[in-house]
């Protein structure tokens, strides 16, 4: 755990940035360690703690949050528990059966002075009906939001509008869709910066629903590579709803021949703690799908692999090394997709990169008559490559 202080600071670092405060829940979320719907399973009652759906060692688990909890201290930040209320039957969460454990998961961190400021020129009543509403659209109880709408109507808010507009929205959830293409352009375009503007973090409890809806609307809907966007995965994607997503795809016949779906399926695998397997996809990409694959990368959820690829931009070597040659570099760099056999690999150069320095490195530094064969087709391969390579060996 020492060599991850630093990676860990940096999250901690970056919700502070993004959310204003530090959440042991959302550095949970965004290391994969908590999914999104199990999350969500948990906040209706279906799940009785979290103890049984996250991901990876307890011990460990603990260790990065204390850890995080540390530096989050060490920041000077203002620290306070807070209880999780279930959003329908508005029950306190048992977080996790280990006291110590949930401690640690419920106390928050932020800055001094982020703390709402009510608006000293308006009734402290109509606040109270402000902050009642953006509660019951977060938890997901729109009739709840709506009746405090309508007691807020008549003290003229500043915040009226944009709450009536985000209350609208919550309604369609028990509307069919009878326009896909309009509704998600509303969706994307407008409600979601919306809620993001007012609601925050809690913006994604408010708009997972709506995209389930809108995806729901494309169950069984063919995959057609003019229209990427009216296929289920895209709105699962954006509902963090990451085993739809994968199962969405994997019934698409051949969906290994579409960029947008490959790169769909990384991200998924990735969320879903299936970090080789998504790591393979991204390295196929490279070969299959060069031209699309760096826009996939650079947005990927694996900051090593954007770091590496940045890395890797920056190199001068010669011949220069194009983004077919990526996944043989980065089995110098972090000796990943062991599962990708030479019979999977492309037929060109890039791929024979790839299978010679596969089978080096599973010969260790040992100098055989088979190592200096290797040796060879690599540095026939890429000249740039091999001189690398050797370079490691020293």
């Amino acid at each position: 755990m020492t060599g991850n202080f630093h990676e860990i600071h940096a999250i901690v670092d970056r919700l502070l940035l993004e959310q204003g405060e530090y959440s042991p829940l959302e550095l949970l979320l965004a290391e994969a360690r908590l999914s999104y719907t199990d999350y969500e399973g948990w906040r209706c009652g279906l799940i009785s703690t979290l103890d049984e759906v996250l991901a990876g060692s307890p011990e460990r688990i603990r260790s990065m949050l204390e850890v995080a909890a540390r530096y989050a201290s060490s920041l000077g930040l203002q620290s306070d528990r807070r209880e999780y209320i279930a959003w329908k039957d508005r029950t306190v969460l048992r977080l996790s059966a280990d006291a110590a454990f949930e401690g640690l998961c419920c106390r928050h961190y932020r800055r001094a002075g982020n703390e709402m400021q009510l608006d000293l020129f308006m009734d402290n009543s109509a606040n109270v009906l402000v902050n009642g509403i953006i509660d019951a659209l977060c938890s997901r109880r729109g009739a709840d939001a709506q009746a405090l709408l309508e007691q807020l109507q008549p003290l003229n808010h500043p915040r009226f509008a944009v709450l009536e507009a985000l209350c609208k929205a919550a309604q369609k959830l028990n509307d069919p869709v009878r326009d896909y293409l309009a509704e998600s352009e509303y969706l994307e375009a407008y409600v979601a910066p919306l809620a993001t503007a007012e609601l925050g973090i809690a913006a994604r409890d408010f708009l997972s629903p709506l995209w389930h809806r809108l995806a729901d609307a494309l169950r069984g809907a063919a995959f057609s590579a003019e229209s990427p966007l009216l296929h289920a995965s895209y709105p699962l994607a954006a509902a963090y709803d990451w085993a739809g997503v994968k199962a969405s795809i994997l019934q698409v016949p051949e969906w290994q021949e579409f960029s947008v779906l490959q790169s769909r399926l990384a991200e998924a695998e990735y969320y879903l703690g299936e970090r080789e397997q998504a790591l393979l996809l991204w390295c196929r990409m490279c070969w299959d799908f060069p031209l699309s694959a760096e826009q996939s990368l650079l947005k990927a959820p694996d900051k090593n692999l954007r770091a590496a690829w940045e890395r890797y931009r920056t190199l001068e070597i010669e011949p220069e090394l194009d983004i077919r040659y990526f996944p043989a570099w980065l089995l110098l760099e972090r000796k990943p997709t062991k599962n990708i056999k030479p019979g999977n690999l492309p037929d060109d150069r890039p791929g024979r990169a790839y299978g010679a320095l596969q089978e080096l490195l599973a010969e260790g530094r040992g100098l055989t008559e088979n190592t200096m064969a290797l040796r060879l087709k690599l540095k026939q391969a890429h000249a740039g490559l091999f001189g690398i390579y050797m370079h490691s060996m020293r």
